[in-house]
């Protein structure tokens, strides 16, 4: 899900989009030395869902989780954009291909 930068330092879009999934857990982080572009890795307590929130420009959220959780991933992730006050600018596949809608069945579900 690729994110518009919204108005809202990185820390704190961060912490906003860590309530909408919450509880999580750590995961670790990355950041680059040379212009702060980075990751932040953390996972849900409640369900088998791994996110990564990736800070190069434009920023995304990228996660993986169960078929069967689809809706509620769906529902908690643009939840999570407007908590962050972001707008959700493309969802794509996680090999980078733009999806017409959330739902739509693609080749990697095959």
């Amino acid at each position: 899900m690729v994110l518009s930068e919204g108005p809202l330092s990185h820390d704190e879009r961060l912490s906003r989009l860590r309530t909408a999934p919450a509880p999580t857990t750590d995961r670790g982080a990355w950041r680059s030395e040379r212009d702060g572009s980075g990751q932040d890795h953390f996972a849900t307590l409640d369900a088998d869902w791994l996110l990564t929130y990736d800070t190069p420009h434009p920023h995304r959220i990228r996660i993986a989780f169960p078929p069967e959780d689809t809706e509620r991933v769906r529902h908690r992730l643009f939840a999570a954009a407007e908590l962050m006050e972001c707008r959700v600018l493309e969802v794509t596949t996680a090999a980078g291909t733009p999806l017409e809608t959330w739902d739509a069945v693609t080749d990697e579900d095959e």
